[in-house]
């Protein structure tokens, strides 16, 4: 039994130190909530649902992934007495490898003004409401 134990053991150190997660880095730097989806790309132009991070104000969140692929963010920014804020981000890749794995950091600021507080694609709530 021990021995049985020892190898799982050894088995889940090796499989850990050679396939690292990608950690995508969502950095909340303004007074808003932000409802995130994480969008996977898929090879036949659709895509689908990978994840959701819900971010409080001035605050910070991660996400792993432990596969290559391409992705992209909806985000809508809540805030009391404000008009929420949907967007769509541009797509990015993550790589998972053998030789390393990708780290990225994006980060969210939003100047409350009449001007469109966020860059990017502007998109409706009922394409933010979609997991598709």
């Amino acid at each position: 039994m021990n021995i049985n134990f020892l190898f799982l053991f050894l088995l889940t150190l090796v499989s850990n130190a050679i396939c690292q997660d990608a950690e995508l880095h969502i950095h909340n730097e303004s007074d808003r909530t932000m409802d995130v989806k994480i969008m996977r790309s898929l090879a036949d132009g659709r895509s689908s649902l990978f994840g959701k991070m819900y971010i409080n104000p001035r605050s910070n969140s991660t996400k792993y992934f432990s596969s290559t692929g391409y992705y992209y963010l909806k985000v809508k920014a809540i805030r009391l007495n404000r008009p929420d804020v949907f967007s769509k981000g541009d797509p990015f890749r993550i790589y998972v490898g053998s030789d390393g794995y990708d780290v990225l950091t994006i980060s969210y600021s939003i100047e409350e003004s009449t001007l469109d507080p966020m860059s990017g694609e502007t998109i409706s709530k009922a394409e933010f409401d979609s997991d598709y």
